[in-house]
């Protein structure tokens, strides 16, 4: 799949070329060019060995990521940086894409002084770990009537969401840390990941039911995988936001983290020197994934309905979606106050959790 179009953001277009490729494993690939990343940026699978090779970890410099190792904890953080947009761009996706190319080549070099039992999902910005898609841009595609453009933007949510569920095609465990507000697509890149360790302030959910159209970037799939397609139903139906103690007790949230003290709790929550935990971790979740897989081709094809069903909302919808996108470019960045208490977590099955 094939073509030559142009992307619209911001009521600017700019060329960009998509290809849907089968891998071959029988797995689909997204590749983009151009799509409003500029003019330097080839696709998003290529060339970024050129920008961060192993030997420069962890000290890889993206515009809107910020890497981290913590030794301790054999961790891998990819961060969103505390200036980068509240929702998914193109070329956040198009960098979280690089990343996991970069870490698989680290991962693979022989000799490597980064073990890695964790890569970890956050934000440096404490109301806000993501709001999800990019509003802005499904305006834009909706009104010019340009499914291809939006369907590419689709595509590239796959990748990561894909990239995050199939833990990098790596022997490591995912983990988001959420803390502030979590929203959409924001929170289906969450459900993606392993385990979910969220601050008690949080606030997550997926509001599409608002403006007539349903989480199309894996929330359907992960949600289902987790809590049974009967309360996927009623969460996708009722649009609500949750807390995250309300999340901890459908098993959605592995861990509440007091106010204040999500990185803390991470960090607490991985520390383990003989690695007791992971191996048990590490079991628990291939098992979940041999019992329950998360195929590529299922958030593909979920995707395309979705991309469909948002080029049919009227026109009451997509003035709802920009006063959304209005109001998200309000947002505050100020700190939200520091915390005490302890995290609440699941009941162990042998020692931890």
């Amino acid at each position: 799949m094939l073509d030559q179009t142009h992307l619209k953001l911001g009521g600017l277009a700019r060329p960009r070329r998509r290809a849907l490729r089968r891998d071959p494993d029988g797995s689909f690939s997204c590749v983009i060019e151009g799509g409003g990343l500029g003019p330097e940026v080839s696709d998003m699978i290529g060339a970024a060995h050129l920008r961060h090779p192993p030997q420069d970890f962890p000290h890889w410099r993206f515009e809107l990521l910020e890497i981290e190792y913590d030794a301790p904890t054999q961790s891998v953080w990819m961060n969103y940086r505390a200036d980068s947009p509240h929702c998914y761009t193109l070329r956040m996706l198009q960098e979280a894409i690089e990343f996991r190319d970069a870490i698989k080549r680290l991962a693979q070099t022989e000799g490597s002084k980064w073990p890695i039992r964790y890569i970890v999902m956050a934000s440096k910005k404490p109301h806000v770990f993501s709001l999800g898609g990019d509003l802005a841009t499904f305006v834009s595609c909706i009104r010019n009537n340009d499914r291809d453009s939006l369907l590419t933007y689709a595509y590239a949510c796959i990748e990561v969401m894909y990239t995050l569920t199939s833990a990098f095609d790596l022997p490591v465990l995912t983990l988001s840390v959420v803390r502030g507000q979590c929203m959409g697509g924001g929170f289906e890149g969450a459900l993606a990941t392993d385990f979910v360790i969220a601050e008690e302030s949080a606030r997550l959910g997926v509001p599409e039911i608002a403006f007539n159209t349903f989480p199309g970037m894996g929330a359907v799939t992960f949600l289902t995988r987790r809590v049974g397609p009967a309360r996927t139903q009623q969460i996708l139906s009722a649009g609500r936001v949750y807390t995250a103690r309300e999340l901890f007790d459908l098993d959605i949230v592995d861990v509440v983290a007091p106010e204040g003290r999500a990185l803390e709790t991470a960090h607490e929550w991985m520390l383990d020197p003989d690695g007791a935990n992971w191996r048990r971790r590490q079991a628990l979740v291939n098992f979940r994934k041999q019992c329950f897989p998360v195929r590529k081709e299922e958030l593909l094809r979920v995707v395309e309905l979705w991309t469909d069903c948002s080029m049919a909302i009227s026109r009451h919808d997509l003035r709802y979606m920009e006063r959304l996108v209005s109001a998200q470019s309000r947002l505050p960045r100020d700190e939200l106050p520091s915390g005490k208490g302890e995290a609440l977590k699941k009941p162990p099955p042998s020692k931890e959790g």
